[in-house]
């Protein structure tokens, strides 16, 4: 699937990008990864990787203190945010932006709290931490998910899936390990049940591929994007049980 295809992107978003969530979660586990961050409320939050803002909106209900800013590439999900920011009424301390988080958009030292669901693996755990590093306030936090193996010895048919889809995928040591190398350290790590999967992404993925389906069913691009989202699915009610995202959150070590 070539998302650098105009059409092919415009196709992959009418499944993915009018989900609730942009991958894996829940209000539930954004609050319970938020209770581990160490010392006072955060006052202020970077939410990279934004998505349509479900964990934005989540945080800004557990901080009413806080200025928060959302940052995607995509400016189809920055416009999909700041309309579930207005609808909640918090437009007036959240902000969505685009913007790249190799960049982050914010000042030296300016954030204590850096968010991050189910997108960091565009720069890589190690990299995004030593990249992100200079835009945390002392005592700041990250907080990221990232997928990883339950099982020592995962089916062979699941981990060569997961290696064309994410080679980088590892297990908990794994992760704790990059986090290590990017001079921080992990506090706690959690991860999440087959439910964040489920409620917010793949049920209502389902609809969406049924209807793409129903509106293109001859057509080449609509048949590559309603392929890969059914062979993700599948794999997940297939094997689901040796794999999740899991919550890390991380401080610089010094």
């Amino acid at each position: 699937m070539d998302l650098s295809d105009a059409r092919t992107l415009d196709l992959f978003l009418q499944v993915y990008g009018t989900l609730p969530r942009a991958g894996p979660g829940a209000d539930a586990h954004t609050v319970r990864a938020l209770g581990s961050v160490p010392g006072v409320m955060p006052r202020t939050v970077l939410d990279l990787g934004c998505g349509p803002g479900a964990q934005t909106t989540a945080l800004a209900g557990a901080l009413p203190e806080a200025r928060i800013l959302a940052v995607d590439l995509l400016p189809w999900m920055v416009d999909e945010a700041s309309r579930r920011f207005a609808a909640a009424g918090i437009q007036d301390r959240v902000e969505a932006r685009v913007g790249d988080m190799a960049e982050p958009p914010v000042g030296p030292h300016s954030q204590d709290l850096i968010w991050c669901e189910s997108a960091i693996y565009s720069l890589g755990v190690t990299k995004a931490l030593q990249t992100w590093r200079r835009s945390l306030a002392d005592g700041g936090t990250v907080a990221f998910t990232e997928p990883i193996w339950l099982v020592d010895s995962p089916p062979e048919e699941i981990r060569s899936w997961w290696q064309a889809e994410h080679p980088s995928i590892t297990d908990d040591a794994g992760i704790r390990s990059r986090v290590e190398a990017a001079s921080y350290r992990t506090i706690t790590s959690f991860p999440l049940p087959a439910s964040a999967w489920w409620d917010g992404y793949y049920e209502p993925m389902v609809t969406r591929v049924e209807d793409l389906k129903a509106r293109l069913p001859r057509d080449p691009r609509a048949i590559d994007v309603v392929t890969a989202a059914e062979t993700e699915i599948d794999c997940f009610r297939r094997f689901g049980d040796t794999y999740s995202y899991a919550f890390f959150i991380v401080q610089p070590a010094d």
